[in-house]
């Protein structure tokens, strides 16, 4: 039986569990494969290694537009479409950018990239979440963990291509064939569910509703400032492993370490199903200590554990979130999601500037990550209390 009580169906639910849990792993990879190779990519135009920050803000620029349109229209035609239609457009823009081309080509490509990207990791989520109403934070936790494996190993992927094959190209068009067998699989084994049943009522089209919702407003306003400390934490701590006299490769080994330390943690929230608020805290504790650990270690030994610590708290954090998000629209889950999506785009887009690049000093730079999270502490126990409030005003 699957979770709803069905006989004979439990095989074909782990199936699709495991397809997309697959599928988010290969998104993990081939994002961070793109990210290691788009120094190369405007080298390749004649730009400066240092432009690859205006490349990627192309491609941010086409995962919002694409969180924006998606999300809630997925509620409608169904989520499985939506993924299929965004996994086509995420593989043009990885074969546009396999070929050499001219400048707006290129422009077209990353923006097709980011526009296929979001949507299909979003959506691939949302329909992890529906089709999990007991154990999604377990299945949700597992797909974030082979998205962190997926991070470690595209970085290593790529520089292994390009010494063996001197050009990035080809690995974006395997890239490419890669994404477009996962389009075929799932239309093959969606088995007449690619739309939604004609008798459900259709939610309103307007994601942005869902912001009506106290709780959920809480969950978002976490879910961006958690992806502050998150995204600068990997980046910004092999800076100050380089700049306490650790050696290229040590510093770059303390990047995996956070992944690695975050995969742990994801693996313990499989077993957290129904303590997801308890857990949010508990391990943003955890990431609190590491970001200390980062400012007062002076210490090799004392930093490399801070580092470990805030890739362990900030493990399970990102999952928990969006599936608390789904969980309070279960009828609009690809809203839900897809506004959690945006507050993730747009915590990605402030924070590195703002806590990163703007001080111009490690030290400031992870004591306002500590803040940080120090606010995700603060919020999610409002959120909590909000929760309580709700439950205590239901009739019995």
């Amino acid at each position: 039986m699957d979770e709803t009580g069905k006989p004979g169906v439990g095989r074909r639910q782990f199936q699709q569990n495991l397809l997309f849990s697959v599928l988010i792993t290969v998104l993990g990879l081939i994002t961070n494969i793109f990210h290691t190779l788009v120094d190369r990519v405007a080298l390749a135009r004649g730009m400066e290694a240092t432009a690859a920050g205006l490349l990627i803000s192309v491609m941010a620029l086409g995962s919002l537009s694409s969180v924006i349109l998606s999300s809630a229209l997925a509620d409608h035609v169904g989520k499985r479409r939506v993924i299929l239609v965004a996994l086509l457009i995420l593989a043009t823009g990885l074969y546009l950018l396999s070929i050499q081309g001219s400048f707006l080509l290129l422009l077209a490509a990353l923006f097709l990239y980011g526009f296929g990207f979001s949507p299909s990791e979003a959506m691939s989520s949302a329909v992890l979440t529906d089709e999990n109403p007991r154990r999604a934070s377990a299945w949700m936790n597992v797909a974030q963990a082979g998205f962190s494996l997926g991070a470690i190993a595209g970085p290593m992927i790529a520089a292994a291509y390009v010494l063996a094959r001197g050009s990035y190209h080809g690995l974006f068009l395997l890239c490419c064939l890669m994404v477009l067998a996962f389009s075929a699989v799932i239309l093959v084994t969606a088995r007449g569910r690619l739309g939604i049943p004609r008798h459900e009522q259709r939610p309103p089209m307007n994601m942005f509703s869902v912001l009506k919702e106290r709780r959920f407003r809480y969950l978002a306003l976490m879910i961006f400032l958690y992806l502050g400390y998150e995204s600068i934490s990997p980046v910004y701590a092999k800076q100050l492993f380089l700049a306490s006299g650790a050696s290229e490769t040590m510093a770059s080994l303390m990047i995996s370490l956070f992944w690695g330390a975050m995969i742990v943690g994801r693996l313990v929230g499989t077993m957290l199903t129904g303590k997801e608020m308890q857990s949010i805290r508990a391990f943003t504790a955890v990431a609190f200590l590491g970001l200390l650990q980062l400012v007062v270690g002076t210490s090799m030994p004392a930093r490399i554990a801070g580092i470990a610590l805030v890739g362990l708290g900030c493990g399970p954090v990102w999952p928990m979130l969006v599936v608390l998000a789904a969980r309070l629209f279960p009828e609009r889950s690809g809203s839900a999601i897809g506004m959690m999506m945006l507050s993730c785009v747009v915590g990605i887009t402030l924070f590195p500037t703002l806590i990163g690049t703007l001080p111009r000093n490690l030290t400031v730079t992870f004591v306002l990550c500590a803040v940080l999270a120090a606010l995700v502490f603060l919020v999610s126990h409002h959120a909590r209390s909000e929760e309580a409030r709700t439950q205590a005003d239901r009739p019995a």
